[in-house]
């Protein structure tokens, strides 16, 4: 059955916005396209219009500020985004779930923005822009408004935009301190699949001690942040292989996962114990002098 709808490239935010706001639920946005390709060719989403924004020019690029941070426009590639030397190095987490996702080529289309208005469940990107305490910026027609990523994911395939809303860029605050930061992943192969289980880990070295910050993808319906874990390691005198390790059960007591074609809710919730671990280990050796931010 042939998909029949309307195309149009505003040139600006307020265009953009003035399109939602006329044709609210029956538009979809396109920027990268990798997702909504594939989800109109399945007839999962109709639209009677799609909007491109790829020729705003606001909303490109990706911009470090020193002592402030980490930009990220709506359509910035993730290959985009892998090549901004900064986020390799401020944001060693970040860096590692870019070259998780899918392959070269797709990276080169997929925008990061997009990987994260999607919503999924099993999105590489999130967990780390959790553990970085990342902000999506939104503009609609009653103005803009900043959403802190763990508020912004309500759900699978659930965000708090509404249909007259746009995602302009995610800004991440910079570390003031020494940190270090790694992503995790499993997955049934290597390359091109989607996350079983992921862990994205920040440990940031301070004068009063180290502050740890541990998030999982493809374990709960939303965005978490394992709060007791957290709070566990960072009163933790002695962080040895046994605090480790209960550390990693309580990331797991955190989680909700679901069993599905992929794995089962007890497969997934063994391997998030072992991710924490060895998340947690490459972190504290990154702090003695390795990956370091």
């Amino acid at each position: 059955m042939l998909l029949q709808f309307d195309y149009v490239k505003p040139k600006s935010i307020a265009e953009t916005i003035g399109l939602l706001v006329q044709y609210g639920s029956s538009s979809v946005i396109k920027a990268g396209g990798t997702d909504l390709i594939v989800w109109m060719k399945k007839h999962l989403i109709k639209p009677e219009i799609v909007i491109d924004i790829t020729g705003i020019a606001e909303l490109s690029g990706v911009s470090f500020y020193p002592h402030k941070g980490l930009r990220i426009g709506a359509n910035a590639t993730i290959n985009q985004v892998l090549a901004n030397r900064e986020v390799k190095r401020s944001f060693p987490a970040i860096y590692e779930a870019c070259l998780s996702h899918s392959d070269r080529l797709i990276r080169n289309k997929a925008t990061f923005v997009g990987n994260v208005t999607g919503g999924v469940p099993s999105a590489d990107l999130v967990p780390s822009l959790c553990c970085y305490d990342a902000v999506v910026h939104i503009a609609g027609p009653d103005g803009e408004r900043d959403v802190p990523i763990l508020e912004f994911i309500t759900g699978p395939r659930r965000t708090v935009l509404s249909k007259e809303e746009l995602v302009t860029h995610i800004y991440v605050p910079h570390i003031e301190a020494q940190a270090a930061g790694c992503y995790v992943k499993l997955a049934r192969r290597n390359a091109l699949d989607l996350a079983q289980a992921s862990v994205a880990c920040v440990v940031v070295d301070k004068q009063n001690g180290k502050d740890f910050r541990i998030s999982c993808g493809a374990v709960a319906p939303k965005p978490i942040r394992a709060l007791e874990a957290e709070k566990y390691l960072k009163g933790t005198k002695t962080l040895d292989e046994t605090a480790i390790r209960n550390a990693a059960d309580k990331v797991a007591e955190s989680v909700n996962p679901i069993t599905d074609v992929r794995a089962t809710r007890e497969y997934r919730l063994d391997m998030i114990r072992e991710l924490t671990i060895k998340a947690l280990a490459t972190c504290i050796e990154g702090l003695r002098g390795g990956r370091m931010s």
